[in-house]
């Protein structure tokens, strides 16, 4: 699984224009039957920002399909509106994050809440931290979360990976994170006496509220 992103937020008193543009690249990814989301952070951002979500099956399929859209009229429409409208948002990141085998279950957008915390590997600790990152993940699936690794390639975080948390909905993530405290806690003191990474940034990212 790739997923491609393109993160942005409205300029005030715009949002409508911002809406506008990111449901035109929704509707050119659906006619060219791409799987597509939408998620906005609800902490640990320094403000609000949208992340428009493409996902591919494989590298290959990303260039093939990037072709057809760049091809299909819906493209040429986006590319107008973007530069013949007024100002309505501002690029805040963009990147591509592959999903690491190991972590790969369940190949689909995440349709709830995403706690994402973004590590950085120690020099020659790679191998060691993806290791800490399966044992992570019984501990966290134990208590009711879904956890998927990816490799970020481009943007701020480029060369890093994202541990991320999925939940169905913000009750699940509630529970999962209250029933985790003891488990997490001891895990969390094994990793730091022999550490192999570091935490690079930590947000959630949820279902959004003022787009579409």
């Amino acid at each position: 699984m790739i997923i491609q992103v393109a993160v942005g937020k409205p300029i005030p008193g715009k949002i409508e224009l911002f809406n506008q543009f990111i449901l035109m690249n929704l509707d050119l990814a659906s006619q060219c039957g791409v799987p597509s989301n939408v998620k906005v952070s609800s902490y640990g951002t320094p403000g609000v920002e949208i992340s428009t979500m493409f996902s591919f099956s494989s590298w290959e399929e990303l260039g093939s399909k990037t072709d057809e859209m760049r091809q299909h009229q819906k493209f040429k429409e986006i590319m107008d509106f973007g530069g013949k409208t007024e100002a309505f948002g501002e690029a805040v990141d963009s990147y591509v994050a592959s999903l690491l085998p190991g972590f790969d279950s369940d190949s689909k957008f995440s349709e709830g809440p995403i706690l994402a915390t973004v590590w950085r590997p120690l020099q020659g600790k790679l191998g060691e931290m993806l290791g800490t990152f399966q044992k992570g993940k019984e501990i966290h699936e134990k208590h009711g979360a879904k956890v998927r690794v990816f490799s970020i390639i481009g943007g701020r975080y480029a060369g890093n990976f994202a541990y991320n948390m999925s939940f169905s909905d913000n009750t699940a993530y509630g529970k999962c994170m209250s029933a985790m405290v003891e488990d997490h806690t001891r895990f969390m003191l094994e990793v730091d006496a022999e550490p192999n990474s570091e935490q690079v940034a930590q947000f959630m990212l949820d279902k959004p509220v003022i787009v579409g």
